[in-house]
């Protein structure tokens, strides 16, 4: 998804998950691990051309369960979700 997103000149950002974080479920709800996020609301042909590089990136994994999830577009580091992106759009 990252590779599918630069290629499309988007400038992207991996974080990995802070080891303590990632069990600490009394505290913060642990993700599937994926949220793109954005400085501000994109333009809505953005917001196509990010759709189509998630959903070509879900559809070529290989588990089923990982290929039916959805991928939050949030705005900054809130908690604000603009939409939610999966394969059945």
């Amino acid at each position: 998804m990252a590779d599918g997103l630069r290629a499309r000149g988007y400038a992207v950002e991996v974080r990995e998950p802070e080891a303590p974080s990632m069990f600490d479920t009394s505290v913060h709800l642990v993700s599937t691990g994926i949220v793109l996020r954005v400085d501000e609301r994109p333009e809505h042909s953005a917001l196509g051309e990010i759709s189509t590089v998630v959903r070509a990136a879900l559809m070529a994994h290989p588990s089923l369960r990982r290929r039916t999830r959805a991928i939050p577009l949030a705005v900054g580091t809130g908690g604000q979700v603009l939409t939610w992106i999966d394969v059945f759009d």
